[in-house]
Parts: structure tokens; sequence; C-alpha cells
């Protein structure tokens, strides 16, 4: 008798838990094949709507070959925008069949209905421009949405 009520009340949990709808996803926005020296490697950057007038960033690096790139530093800075999760940049080196991702999340100030997030790769030790692009934001709709 208590084992029937401990599957009875198993199968009862089991059927109480239902996946939940999951978040939006990924929305790839730019992907790149970057030289340093005589490493390469793959920039992957996305976004995702996390709130109405929110945006998550998140950069993906993998290198292409057997060598490690230099020191590098990801900036994500924004014009428009305050961080509301994460940090605006991150450094190291990508290593060879490693992958790397950064994220950051950024919301609309109060008083504006468009904003800016630049993207940019530097080498550390002499802050050469490896990479760079530029994200346009609007939420004039009530939505945040990537301006094309």
């Amino acid at each position: 008798m208590r084992r029937r009520a401990v599957v009875l009340f198993g199968l009862a949990l089991a059927a109480g838990c239902t996946k939940g709808p999951q978040g939006p996803t990924l929305e790839p926005v730019a992907t790149d094949s970057v030289q340093d020296q005589e490493a390469t490697f793959q920039v992957d950057v996305s976004w995702r709507r996390v709130a109405t007038r929110e945006a998550q960033i998140v950069v993906k690096m993998t290198t292409v070959g057997i060598e490690q790139t230099d020191k590098l530093v990801v900036d994500v800075k924004s014009t428009g925008f305050v961080i509301t999760e994460g940090v605006p940049d991150w450094m190291g080196f990508i290593r060879p069949r490693e992958k790397y991702s950064h994220q950051v999340s950024y919301k609309l100030l109060d008083d504006e209905d468009s904003g800016r997030i630049d993207v940019s790769i530097r080498r550390s030790l002499d802050s050469t421009l490896l990479w760079s692009t530029e994200l346009l934001f609007d939420a004039s709709g009530g939505q945040i949405t990537l301006a094309q």
C-alpha cells in the first residue's frame, strides 16, 4: 500500500512538471573570421530580448587552427543604455580548440527610444583594433528590436 502511494505521488509530481516556456533564442548579428598575428579565430555576435526594453549581447569566440591568440580585450560599450547584468569587457587568450563566450545585458534608459552598442576586439598589448561592429536598437514600438 505504501509503495503504491509513493508511485502515485511520483506520477502526480511528474504530471505537474511541465517544461516552462523557453526564453527567446539568440538572433545572430555578425559572424567573422579574425586574424591575430599567427592565430585566426571566429567571432559570432548575437542578441536576445530579455525584457521589453532590455537586450542581452553574446560574443562567442573560437580559434581556427592550432595557434593561441595574443591577449585580447572584448569591449561591449553602449550609448543610451545602462548595464543590468554582466560586465562590459572581457580580457584573455583564445586557446586552440576552446570556446569563449562573453555576455552582457543592457536596458534602454527611461528617456531613450533608441540606443547603440559597439562591440570591439583589440589586442591587449598594443590596443590594435582587430574587429568591431555597431548594433543599433529601437524601442519606439514598445519592444526593443535590432534596427536594420
